[in-house]
């Protein structure tokens, strides 16, 4: 029988869980989610497989997914202010073309620059979801 050393603890594990690291790893990954990244040593002491387990320190979270969503200017797309601008219009009954044919230029350069904030919208979600997942030492409030 193996003793693994995980964070001062021993843990048995039977042959087969402790065959190979990737088995080791597997064996306590849902208990134990940073062994993942960890440094797996194993030595012979008085005749009993021991298999040390260290953390690799490094930073907690994503940072640098996190640092980008803090510095990311926050604005609202463009077109949609805009929107909101013509309907204003159309409540108060000043919607005409001369109003449409005056703000042209404004409505193109909104188109533009909602165009490209849908795109940095888009390539921010891809980012978030092929971010790995990080168990968090915080509970999550109301969820």
């Amino acid at each position: 029988m193996s003793i693994v050393i995980l964070e001062g603890q021993k843990i048995p594990l039977t042959p087969e869980q402790s065959v190979t690291d990737e088995s080791i790893v597997n064996t306590l990954l849902p208990f134990y989610p940073d062994v993942a990244n960890a440094t797996i040593s194993r030595k012979v002491v008085d005749g009993e497989e021991h298999i040390e387990i260290v953390k690799k320190v490094g930073t907690k979270g994503n940072f640098n997914l996190i640092k980008s969503l803090q510095t990311a200017p926050e604005l609202i797309n463009p077109a949609l202010s805009l929107s909101w601008k013509l309907k204003q219009l159309e409540i108060l009954g000043q919607l005409t073309l001369e109003t449409l044919v005056s703000i042209s230029e404004e409505i193109e350069v909104a188109i533009a620059q909602g165009e490209q904030a849908t795109k940095a919208t888009i390539s921010t979600i891809a980012h978030l979801t092929t971010s790995p997942p990080i168990p968090s030492k915080y509970p999550i409030p109301n969820f």
